[in-house]
């Protein structure tokens, strides 16, 4: 009963985020607000273990994360949605949650207060983990681009089959909404 319970606020979660991301808008510099318009100057990526950062694609953000543990893999999605809230990144949603392009599986969603990250990620064979508390999540702000680093963090299984993984990348916003 603890496990579901676990799980279903896990997805509550993700699903406020998503939808506080849904409605969104963003000023593209002609004056006009639109949905669709991506905010916070050029955008970058940045791998785990790059050195150099690259442009994304138009702004969109990228995120990169490697896991290991239970199962084992990396991958690129090139979409991220963040929320903003007084001057702190308290959610990523990756991909973007408005880009229809974007496939999923992969996913990654974290919803990030002062006691941790509720955190899931996907992963492109649908294995789905999660953690309501994950520490290893670090935000910074870089020249109007969002950045957060994932280290260590530690998610388990929803199904309770397998082990934890440990999840680790770099994740560039690219919508931004707040302030």
């Amino acid at each position: 009963m603890q496990q579901f319970r676990s799980i279903a606020v896990a997805f509550i979660a993700v699903a406020a985020t998503s939808l506080s991301l849904a409605g969104c808008s963003s000023d593209d510099g002609s004056g006009k607000k639109t949905a669709d318009t991506p905010t916070a100057g050029t955008a970058v990526r940045v791998t785990a273990d790059a050195t150099a950062a690259e442009p994304s694609d138009a702004g969109r953000g990228s995120a990169h994360l490697t896991y290991s543990g239970g199962d084992s893999g990396e991958f690129t999605i090139k979409s991220v949605g963040c929320t903003v809230v007084e001057g702190k990144l308290t959610a990523i949603t990756a991909p973007d949650v408005n880009d229809a392009k974007a496939s999923t599986p992969p996913a990654f969603t974290a919803g990030i207060t002062s006691d941790g990250a509720m955190a899931t990620l996907v992963t492109p064979g649908k294995k789905t983990y999660v953690h309501i508390a994950a520490s290893g999540i670090t935000s910074r702000k870089t020249g109007g681009t969002w950045i957060a680093t994932v280290a260590g963090m530690k998610l388990g299984p929803t199904d309770g089959a397998g082990d934890s993984i440990t999840v680790d990348g770099t994740i560039t916003c690219g919508k931004v909404a707040g302030s």
